[in-house]
């Protein structure tokens, strides 16, 4: 085991970061510390690839970009032996309780001495080296086959039940929902290669008789920093070893409201919006479209309001330049 142990500090309050970086310091702790959520991921991918991993993370509830239980999660997923504590000015008994499910190694109210912090670090202890958890490699055809939303309008009158239902049932469809907005029926499509898309949309799009247009938009994964990439990537390949399906991994929660949004985007954006979309708790899916001009997200909620509130937060950021909201509703004729 190292002499001095490493910790991440991950606070928004500069003040906040430097009291626990002076006061752990002063205690034989090696700290480093961020303000954002993504840098935390990016610092924590940097340093075990580095081999000098963090022992520890110190993790704020309230960050400007992530939020910070969401953040544990997806930490928690990818790094299931690194401790973290969770700390927060705004926690309640349930916060105290999430933490705990999420497999949190302790949960502090601030503010609180750095004494206290430093006993419940000593309680938990750094994980032994040998028994660092290492990633699994599982098969990962699912996450190389090119993915196409494909965009349907109906000839105005028609009746598009029929063709729904068969589009539903069509191989290479992982989605078929029907939406309130500039289109009608949005379709995720999966095939080896962009050329077989465009061939499925030939064979199977094109002769319908109730589609008046039609639009296809290639899912990109956009250049993302080498540590945030990589974060991404063993979050994905945890998802399928875990168990979650060979297939694309379905996240949606079917008793919930969805909706896309499409939003176009600054090109000089898209990494930091791209990262912080696919982190968001109310983001079920993000792809990037259109030479990563266009995110088309996948959002959920428990209400319309919900639904409402959390479109208004997503294109609020910088970095957007204009976004459209289709509603995804039960289909009349189903």
């Amino acid at each position: 085991m190292r002499e001095n142990q490493r910790m991440l500090v991950v606070d928004d309050e500069a003040s906040i970061r430097r009291n626990l970086a002076v006061g752990m310091a002063q205690r034989g702790y090696e700290v480093d510390s961020c303000e954002m959520g993504l840098s935390a991921l990016e610092k924590i991918e940097a340093a075990r690839r580095s081999g000098i991993p963090h022992d520890f993370v110190i993790l704020d509830i309230r960050l400007p970009d992530i939020d910070g239980l969401q953040l544990l999660k997806m930490i928690k997923d990818v790094y299931p032996d690194l401790p973290v504590v969770v700390i927060s000015g705004y926690g309640d008994r349930q916060t105290e309780e999430w933490v705990k499910e999420h497999h949190g190694s302790a949960y502090l109210d601030k503010p609180f001495e750095i004494d206290a912090l430093e006993a419940e670090i000593r309680k938990i202890g750094p994980p032994e080296e040998e028994e660092r958890v290492l990633r699994p490699e599982p098969r990962t055809e699912a996450l190389r086959s090119q993915s196409a939303y494909v965009f349907l309008r109906g000839k105005p009158g028609a009746d598009l039940s029929g063709c729904f239902t068969a589009l539903s049932f069509a191989e290479g469809v992982c989605y078929c929902d029907a939406v309130t907005g500039d289109w009608d029926i949005v379709l995720l499509v999966q095939a080896p290669d962009r050329r077989g898309i465009w061939e499925w949309v030939a064979r199977t799009v094109q002769p319908l008789p109730e589609i008046r247009k039609y639009e296809i938009h290639h899912s990109e994964r956009p250049l993302l920093g080498k540590d945030i990439e990589s974060f991404i990537h063993h979050h994905e390949l945890m998802q399928v070893a875990e168990g979650m399906g060979d297939e694309a991994v379905d996240r949606r929660t079917r008793q919930l409201l969805s909706a896309y949004i499409l939003l176009e985007i600054d090109s000089s954006c898209v990494p930091s919006l791209y990262a912080t979309y696919y982190f968001d708790e109310d983001v079920v899916y993000c792809d990037m479209t259109d030479h990563c001009t266009m995110a088309i997200l996948l959002v959920q909620g428990r209400t319309c309001d919900a639904i409402r509130q959390a479109v208004s937060r997503l294109r609020s950021r910088p970095g957007v330049l204009r976004a459209t909201t289709l509603n995804i509703v039960k289909f009349q004729g189903i």
